[in-house]
């Protein structure tokens, strides 16, 4: 309520009282001058009350009190709309300044994208002036780091197999409730074990690392973990802790022994996650509803079932891979790409970005890079925007013949060969022979007769 109104009201008020007082008095007994007193009185009270109500007390900007003080009002009325400039500056302030912390936090995101990437090298003097200078490891070095990988795999399945046991065993578990700090111990001894094979002389490894690499390992874990979940068959990204251990434990006992679980807990395997998954199709509606169509209900709930336990494992099997991979990653160097899978993912890439493609043949490329088992979701990403802009990921820095066995490189090949097969067969036969040729150098790859 502003002042004129409040005013008027207390006005309206005074009337109605100066009204009822003149009846009142009419109605005693009191001589007649008395009652002409009180008539002229209550008029007089009634005008003047009128005549306040058609007063303004203030009218913004304008108000008539203000003008009746002519010049003294000015610093006033000043004031006045200064401060309304200020709180309308204030306030295209504030969406600015909104504006700019959502456009900061895009780039933030962009920011830590692109440094996940792999930092770019100058190799225009070549591999050797590269090595020279520091930017790249020696052959030597990367060969014994290579080694050290393999023996990082070897123990995270000897992990693998240890959880699952325990899973087995409810050892994680308490009277049914299950034990947070039990898990988290294992991740830190995962993560130890691992630190302990490429820095052996290390008393505290995991002390020696800046709560920077923590920070980003711990977030590159949640990444990898999310991937895995958005592809299962059950919305499980969705469950507690409480209830995602009891579906992992679940799938454990209906395994009941490691052996039969050990084809979806090995890292290598890569058969738990089919193409079509990556890709982003349902797969209850690709999978366990086909069955349930086409077969009996019986056999359709087995076959849901082993199909829903395999994934559970798959599960498992990517967390403590993650742990381990990220452990690697911060004490052994550039671990995700000492990998059979990123350099063909590269060389694909690669070959790709060097003939002129179709919609068929990019189809397929980009399915290949979906299904490939990276150690890395930020590497898919990379060689997604790659195939996008046709930016080589210099397959040279990788040195896959320091990195790979003579069967990886082989594979690397004959797979290179059949998507050329497939997508450029009738193809100018020299550029693609003179590709071939190109391929079989980068993989330090010896002459070999394909069947």
């Amino acid at each position: 309520m502003n002042g004129d109104r409040g005013k008027n009201v207390i006005c309206l008020i005074a009337m109605a009282v100066v009204v009822l007082l003149a009846i009142l008095i009419q109605q005693t007994e009191a001589e007649s001058w008395v009652h002409y007193v009180a008539y002229a009185l209550s008029i007089t009270a009634f005008v003047s009350l009128s005549f306040l109500m058609r007063k303004h007390l203030s009218d913004r900007p304008g108000s008539q009190v203000l003008s009746q003080l002519g010049e003294q009002a000015d610093p006033l009325l000043a004031w006045e709309q200064e401060l309304e400039q200020q709180k309308e500056a204030m306030g295209l302030l504030a969406r600015q300044l909104d504006q700019r912390h959502a456009r900061l936090s895009q780039k933030l995101i962009a920011y830590h994208e692109w440094s996940e990437f792999p930092p770019p090298v100058d190799l225009e003097d070549g591999l050797q002036a590269a090595i020279a200078r520091g930017d790249l490891p020696t052959d030597e070095s990367l060969s014994e780091l290579a080694e050290k990988d393999r023996q990082t795999i070897e123990l995270l399945e000897q992990e693998a197999k240890r959880v699952f046991e325990n899973i087995l065993q409810n050892k994680y578990s308490i009277e049914g409730e299950l034990q947070i700090q039990l898990l988290r111990n294992e991740a830190l001894g995962i993560a130890e074990a691992v630190a302990r094979i490429y820095q052996p002389e290390a008393k505290f490894p995991l002390m020696e690392t800046s709560a920077e690499q923590i920070m980003f390992a711990a977030s590159r874990v949640c990444l990898q973990t999310l991937v895995v979940m958005d592809e299962l068959p059950l919305n499980v990204k969705q469950m507690n802790i409480q209830n995602l251990y009891g579906y992992v434990s679940k799938a454990v006992k209906a395994y009941g022994v490691y052996k039969k679980a050990k084809p979806m807990l090995d890292y290598a395997s890569g058969a738990v996650y089919a193409g079509r998954f990556a890709l982003g199709a349902n797969p209850v509606a690709t999978g366990a509803m086909w069955l349930l169509q086409n077969v009996g209900k019986k056999a359709a709930s087995n076959i849901a079932g082993k199909y829903f336990n395999e994934q559970a494992m798959g599960l498992l099997s990517n967390v403590i891979h993650a742990i381990g991979f990220e452990a690697a990653q911060i004490y052994g160097g550039d671990f995700r790409h000492r990998d059979a899978n990123w350099i063909y993912g590269v060389e694909l890439v690669e070959t790709v970005n060097h003939f002129q493609f179709d919609r068929d043949s990019l189809i397929a490329a980009l399915e290949e890079l979906g299904t490939l088992k990276l150690r890395s979701e930020y590497d898919r990403v990379f060689l997604y925007r790659c195939v996008a802009v046709s930016k080589s990921p210099d397959a040279r820095r990788y040195r896959a013949s320091a990195i790979l066995s003579q069967e990886q490189k082989q594979a690397i090949y004959l797979r290179i060969g059949e998507y050329l097969k497939t997508h450029y067969d009738g193809f100018d036969a020299e550029r693609v022979e003179a590709w071939r040729a190109r391929l079989q150098k980068h993989l330090g790859l010896k002459e070999f007769r394909t069947s």
